[in-house]
Parts: C-alpha cells; structure tokens; sequence
C-alpha cells in the first residue's frame, strides 16, 4: 500500500492492512482505520485486465463504511477502463449513500481531465484537503440526521 503520512500530528492509517490482493499489474489493499471510513490503496498500473477487479474490490470493502478515500496516487498507468472503474466506485457510493475521495496521481488526474473534464468524480488534491472535506461531510450528515 502507498505510504499514508500523517495528518495534525495523528495518524489514522496506522491501523493493519486488511486485505491485499494481487491482480495484475497492480495490488489493492484496504484499511480499516475508523468504524466508518475505509482506504483502499492501489499500487501500479490500472488497465483492461484489472480495472473490473478493481471496482468489485472497492464494492466488497465499502460496505459498512459510509467514507471511503481511494489512494491512487501510486499508480503509475492509468487507462480509460480505469476511468470506468471509478464511474463504477461511484455509482457504487452513491447508490449506498458512501462519501467518498480520489487521491490520483499524474497519470489519474491526467485521465480524469479527459474522461472527467466537467470534474464529477471527488479528486482532491491531496490527502488532508480529502480528508477535510470528509470530515465536513460527515459533520452535515450528522446535523441533519440530529435535526430529524
């Protein structure tokens, strides 16, 4: 899994990884670092052979969460059938009411400003700016489930 650095001081990543898996040319890894939110990292290349893979590995990890930040930002190869599998991650997200991030690297954000240029799917430019906007989601979320 890439390195996750640490955040104010704490360091919410610090948690074990739960689940790695191989395919292709790239490897997954989740983390399960808060009751509520999951990061799933990916390390390689994204491409025909394993973006499909990658958006049931996303399905199957998200499911208790309600956040979810996808770490990209080791990925060195990024082809339009990655950029379904993130439209998959979020139909995915939507549909289970999940708030969720994209951490990318050069070649992610590279595919985003051509398959995404009306800038639907959530990148952010760094770790503490997703993990910022997370936390204001959630904060929302709670306000209005408070007010109900």
């Amino acid at each position: 899994m890439a390195a996750l650095r640490t955040v104010n001081g704490r360091s919410p990543f610090h948690a074990r990884t739960d689940d790695v898996r191989r395919c292709g040319s790239a490897t997954f890894s989740v983390r399960h670092f808060a009751p509520t939110r999951v990061v799933v990292a990916v390390v390689g290349e994204v491409d025909a052979l394993n973006a499909r893979d990658l958006g049931r590995y996303v399905e199957r990890h998200v499911r208790m969460s309600k956040q979810l930040v996808l770490d990209l930002r080791a990925v060195d190869f990024a082809s339009a059938a990655a950029f379904t599998a993130l439209y998959y991650v979020s139909v995915h997200c939507a549909r289970r009411d999940v708030d969720w991030i994209i951490i990318g690297s050069h070649h992610v954000r590279r595919l985003l400003s051509i398959c995404d240029p009306d800038g639907q799917l959530p990148i952010v430019d760094d770790l503490a700016v997703g993990l910022s906007r997370l936390d204001h989601l959630a904060q929302c979320r709670y306000r209005v489930a408070g007010a109900g």
